[in-house]
């Protein structure tokens, strides 16, 4: 619990910078020992420029841990470190994955198939009815949608989402006590009662703009493939598409009207190869998801697909788990590989069933 608190002061402090996070973390140890650092210690490491460590030493004074631990439980809300069983592998895998997660509700199954759906905040009547035809089909399935819960196509698939009957996340880019737009209090609320809300950003955090751009790493980084519903050419979305490539992540669009505005950045992805995407079996196709009557136990599905030889990396690590359970810096040293391509490995034998993730980061057969 003590390393918790800290954890959470800290990223009250430092917010989404992942650099200075590490480069506090590697020098201290802990975020306990970063805070007592505060001072004269951190001073002579001289890792962070002297105006943001002015700033933390003022900080240090009005920010109490235990005060912004209480009252996050006060209004319900837990954070997710890193190294926890419940922080989404997926999401583990990316480059600069969140030090942990803010959360309001229940985290879903990792064991179920993870799709994301976001487009434009500005939707036609043509791109709110298809996005709700298709994330209810998914929501039916048992599949976990992934969304923003902002104006627009966001909202409109999270909406869709619970109607379906499976839970939804909503990844906001301020603090998960603060419903934005306010406008969807009442969506808010259903999400949380089924489903959740999650951000990296610290409780009271507000809505600033550049937020959101970062904010869609985590996006497309919880699931295995993302959805473009509706928007235009040059959009936020965009930013999302790159997460999603660079993280290796499937891209599909549905297909709009060729004289709408607001379909010709859909459009223009299926023409550059993204998956058309117009009912839930071609989603399930573009995965390699065989349809099954019920794919609430979606797990089994997804061991039929992933049962196929291991690649290099892959046969590298299985063999080394072989002997018993490895910790992840263990993995990292044994096999030479880079910390993120060893987080890749191990999210793939996860997802195959092959292996499993202990508490501390530890893996076993």
């Amino acid at each position: 619990m003590n390393e918790l608190k800290y954890m959470i002061w800290l990223t009250h402090v430092y917010g989404t910078n992942v650099q200075y996070i590490d480069n506090l973390l590697n020098t201290f140890g802990s975020a306990e020992g970063v805070y007592n650092a505060v001072g004269e210690l951190l001073k002579k490491e001289n890792i962070i420029p002297q105006t943001i460590l002015s700033k933390l030493i003022a900080l240090k004074r009005t920010l109490n841990p235990d005060e912004l631990l209480g009252d996050m439980q006060r209004k319900g809300i837990r954070y997710i470190p890193k190294d926890s069983n419940e922080y989404p592998p997926l999401l583990r895998s990316i480059d600069s994955p969140p030090y942990g997660l803010y959360i309001l509700g229940e985290m879903p199954s990792f064991d179920k198939l993870w799709v994301s759906v976001v487009g434009t905040r500005r939707p036609t009547d043509y791109g709110k009815t298809a996005t709700k035809k298709l994330v209810k089909e998914l929501s039916e399935k048992g599949v976990i949608v992934v969304s923003g819960m902002a104006d627009g196509i966001d909202g409109v698939t999270n909406q869709a989402a619970l109607e379906g009957g499976s839970p939804t996340v909503a990844v906001f880019g301020n603090g998960v006590d603060i419903c934005y737009p306010s406008a969807h209090e009442k969506l808010y609320e259903k999400i949380q009662q089924n489903g959740c809300i999650i951000s990296e950003f610290p409780p009271g955090t507000s809505p600033e703009k550049w937020h959101f751009p970062w904010r869609n790493r985590i996006i497309s980084g919880l699931s295995q493939a993302i959805i473009i519903t509706e928007a235009e050419i040059k959009s936020g979305t965009s930013t999302t598409v790159n997460y999603a490539l660079e993280q290796g992540r499937e891209v599909m669009a549905v297909p709009g009207n060729i004289t709408s505005k607001r379909s010709e950045g859909t459009n223009k992805l299926i023409k550059e190869g993204a998956h058309v995407a117009t009912c839930v079996m071609d989603v399930l196709d573009a995965l390699g998801v065989i349809e099954s009557e019920n794919l609430n136990n979606i797990n089994e599905e997804i061991h039929n697909i992933l049962d196929i030889p291991l690649a290099s990396n892959e046969k590298t690590v299985y063999s080394l788990l072989g002997d018993g359970q490895l910790g992840l810096d263990d993995i990292i040293k044994r096999t030479g590989l880079l910390p993120r391509e060893v987080m890749v490995v191990l999210t793939k034998l996860m997802l195959s069933g092959r292996i499993r993730e202990l508490p501390g980061q530890k893996y076993i057969i």
